[in-house]
């Protein structure tokens, strides 16, 4: 007599067995994130300091082509006042070095006065423009003009709501040109002006928009003075880098409020340091610790960052 053979038993998972597991995945998962985290943010500094190094480019473009570096601001011609609201910034004098032609043809910089706001439902706010206006365009979002590791929008909301930028020039480089209502017959610089050398001057830097780790206004890649409360197109010596802005928001005009210089301060989401483009189109990555002023508001002195600044005061730069 044949007797039915006895099936083996299917062995499975123990519920303690799956919980071990599920608990090895989790550490596993625990110990890759903060990598791959870090890996993100290493591609987005990559991408941001490729950024600069695309505006260096552009700025010795248009050097070549001008002879000159793009002023500060052109606002009206005739020795009238340089210093308006809605002025035309040096930013956008550089988008034909950008591959953005069809932009700067379309917003027609500098053949009026001022930036238009004709076409504004509300004058402090470019979002309420009427579509397919000119106005409209100002609100237009340009990758090389933003650091990815930034949280900063479209838009910036400190400044009418015009198409943010978070690079922003050296305040001793770009300067109002020869009918600034100083009458100081100042021009446009050159690059043969950076008698302390091209490679220790700083030509730009990063100047985000962001509300953390700490409150950055960023800028705008068109005006100015958007607000007529002071030059935020710039970054400036006066301000150590990384300050936070202690000024406010007003939001019925959508513009900044006080904040003293740390309206000009280099800012970076970069932890330690911010990128800054030299004048001979050299990118650098500067700690926030580089020895400067001690005085918040001082715009000389022998101090390593005052120097990068000043572009002939014949101060050896130290290590930075």
């Amino acid at each position: 007599m044949n007797l039915p053979r006895r099936r083996k038993p299917v062995r499975g998972f123990t519920l303690i067995e799956l919980l071990v597991v599920i608990a090895i995945i989790a550490v596993l998962i625990a110990l890759l994130l903060p990598a791959v985290q870090q890996a993100r943010e290493a591609a987005r500094r990559s991408q941001c300091r490729n950024h600069l190094k695309q505006l260096g480019l552009a700025y010795h473009n248009y050097h070549d082509t001008h002879g000159r570096l793009p002023p500060s601001c052109v606002a009206k011609t005739n020795g009238t006042n340089q210093n308006q609201v809605r002025s035309w910034g040096y930013q956008a004098m550089l988008f034909p070095y950008l591959e953005l032609t069809a932009l700067y043809n379309a917003i027609g910089v500098g053949n009026a006065p001022l930036v238009p706001n004709e076409s504004l439902s509300n004058t402090a706010d470019y979002t309420t423009a009427t579509a397919g206006s000119v106005e409209e365009l100002f609100t237009t979002y340009i990758p090389v003009l933003q650091c990815p590791s930034a949280p900063g929008g479209r838009v910036n909301p400190y400044m009418t709501k015009l198409g943010t930028m978070m690079y922003a020039a050296n305040s001793e480089i770009a300067i109002e040109p020869t009918n600034s209502p100083a009458g100081n017959g100042a021009r446009c610089y050159t690059f043969s002006d950076i008698r302390d050398g091209t490679s220790n001057t700083i030509l730009m830097g990063e100047k985000v928009l962001m509300e953390s780790p700490f409150v950055a206004i960023g800028t705008n890649w068109i005006s100015a003075y958007p607000c007529g409360n002071g030059r935020s197109h710039i970054i400036a010596p006066q301000s150590r880098m990384n300050v936070p802005f202690s000024g406010t928001l007003d939001t019925a005009t959508n513009c900044f409020q006080g904040g003293g210089f740390g309206r000009v301060t280099t800012a970076s989401p970069h932890t330690g340091g911010a990128h800054l483009l030299m004048c001979d189109g050299a990118v650098k990555f500067v700690s926030e610790n580089v020895e400067a002023n001690p005085n918040p508001e001082a715009s000389a002195g022998n101090y390593v960052w005052q120097n990068l600044f000043n572009i002939n005061d014949k101060n050896p730069i130290g290590e930075f």
